[in-house]
């Protein structure tokens, strides 16, 4: 679970920042990660089973926050909990041209290599729209995106699945992001219970048909081991078996949807 506990002055100081944010593109933002100085490091504003330290940036015109994550429990360890995780779940999302999970790049600081990914700001969990019941502008269009959210949970095994705590909604435009996949990539050729897919986006339907095994390989073999890449493969035919079942029952515009 991934935890904000920022005070509400130092949240206010952050809101500036989502505005040049939405003129950049996601390699931009990465190249940001990794260059922009260090300004400073808060170890003790967040909570959360990975003890992520906040990151003060700055390249010089622009000033940003960054979550740090640098616990590395990868499998076969008996509780497996690894910063690769959430980067390997990071470049899948891209080969899928999704924009799911916030960009994250693998940096070191003050001696520890870990993940460094953007704070979100400007955003609600949807824990917190929830409970306080407000609704959506575009509830098709909404429900859709956390459709999206749900067929990538079950792609990359993240048995929390939907996790309101790690669902984030940008109040301006209502777009969603999912963070926190560093316990993902359950080597399970299975999909998670009570996951349900039922819909699915066009694009990422088409994506996943096309997605090649070797570049997914190559791209993720520094942060996975062969194991979980052979059944990450193997569950994304299962659910592309899924969706063409759906469409031969429900027929294609009941299953497939634009974003």
């Amino acid at each position: 679970m991934f935890f904000l506990s920022l005070s509400l002055n130092s949240l206010s100081s952050l809101k500036s920042q989502i505005n040049d944010q939405e003129g950049l593109n996601f390699e931009e933002l990465e190249n940001y990660l990794k260059t922009a100085e260090i300004e400073f490091v808060d170890k003790e504003s967040l909570s959360g089973r990975t003890a992520p330290w906040t990151i003060g940036l700055n390249n010089g015109t622009t000033e940003r926050r960054g979550i740090f994550k640098h616990l590395n429990r990868p499998r076969p360890h008996m509780l497996p909990d690894s910063y690769k995780y959430d980067i390997a779940a990071y470049e899948l999302s891209k080969l899928l041209g999704l924009k799911i999970v916030p960009p994250v790049v693998e940096r070191e600081i003050e001696g520890i290599t870990g993940s460094l990914q953007l704070f979100l700001v400007d955003c609600m969990k949807e824990r917190v729209r929830i409970s306080k019941k407000i609704e959506p502008p575009d509830p098709e269009k909404f429900q859709n995106a956390l459709e999206e959210i749900k067929v990538f949970d079950n792609l990359v095994r993240n048995e929390d699945c939907l996790n309101p705590d790690d669902v984030f909604i940008h109040n301006k435009d209502w777009r969603v992001c999912r963070v926190d996949y560093s316990t993902a990539f359950l080597p399970d050729v299975e999909l998670i219970p009570g996951c349900y897919i039922s819909r699915c986006s066009r694009k990422l339907y088409n994506n996943l048909l096309n997605l090649d095994s070797e570049l997914v390989k190559s791209k993720l073999m520094p942060y996975l081991n062969n194991q979980e890449i052979e059944t990450l493969l193997r569950r994304k035919e299962l659910i592309i078996g899924i969706i063409q079942q759906l469409i031969k029952e429900k027929g294609e515009d009941a299953v497939l949807y634009s974003m």
